[in-house]
């Protein structure tokens, strides 16, 4: 997060109401700035690589180029991108492309503060701990967090769960921010001892406490269970 203590942010859709539909709700956080909003992605290419904001929340089906297709376009610069779509569709290439978050439209209260809450959690463990790629050897899982290495034991993770680019691992005592993706760090992790149940988590099969088809509780934390993912659940926990 800046030295201002909130994160910038603007707004890509063709329809003006959705549009303002969604400054609206971000005008509800003290945390988020928006600083302009564009129906045509293309127009703020300019502004983006000017202002350099933290965030875009941007549309799929837009006139010239795609939001899926810009996302694609802008990639060297460092903004963390969330769909807002009417196109559930899209979703599994959107997050082929680490997009923060894919929230449907009509966009809920609910739902953008749970997306804000996970920015905000995202930013600050990413400005307090530099990320660098992990290394996993004989079940210990090696990283560096600001200026040390961590070096923790597989044993001691509750859950992954994915931030883009990015994996937070969990553990009792601690989160710890990491540079691989969630699919990519579930690869270097001991076979059958992790289980992905959702597109953003993968559990530590031995700390699961309740299983109900919809969620899973991991002791303090309950976690979603995709509906992807739900058949592989079943056959590993029930």
């Amino acid at each position: 997060m800046n030295a201002n203590k909130y994160l910038t942010c603007i707004v890509i859709d063709d329809e003006d109401m959705d549009r303002w539909a969604i400054i609206h709700e971000l005008s509800n956080f003290e945390t988020i700035k928006v600083l302009g909003n564009y129906n045509n992605p293309i127009e703020a290419i300019a502004f983006i690589k000017l202002y350099k904001p933290d965030i875009l929340f941007l549309d799929i089906d837009m006139p010239e180029i795609n939001g899926l297709e810009f996302i694609k376009m802008i990639k060297n610069e460092a903004t963390i991108n969330i769909i807002i779509s009417s196109h559930p569709e899209y979703a599994l290439e959107g997050f082929q492309l680490n997009v923060f978050d894919y929230i449907l439209k009509p966009v809920e209260t609910y739902r953008l503060a749970s997306c804000v809450d996970r920015l905000l959690e995202f930013t600050n463990l990413k400005n307090k701990a530099q990320a660098y790629d992990v290394l996993v050897e004989n079940e210990k899982i090696i990283f560096k967090d600001g200026h040390n290495v961590v070096n923790i034991n597989a044993t001691e993770i509750l859950y992954l769960e994915a931030y883009g680019d990015y994996t937070k691992i969990v553990t009792e005592n601690k989160a710890h921010l990491t540079l691989a993706t969630l699919s990519n760090f579930m690869d270097l992790l001991p076979q059958g001892k992790f289980l992905r149940i959702h597109r953003s988590y993968v559990i530590a099969i031995n700390r699961v406490k309740c299983f109900n088809l919809k969620t899973i509780d991991i002791g303090e934390n309950v976690l979603p269970v995709g509906k992807t993912y739900l058949r592989n659940a079943k056959l590993s926990l029930m």
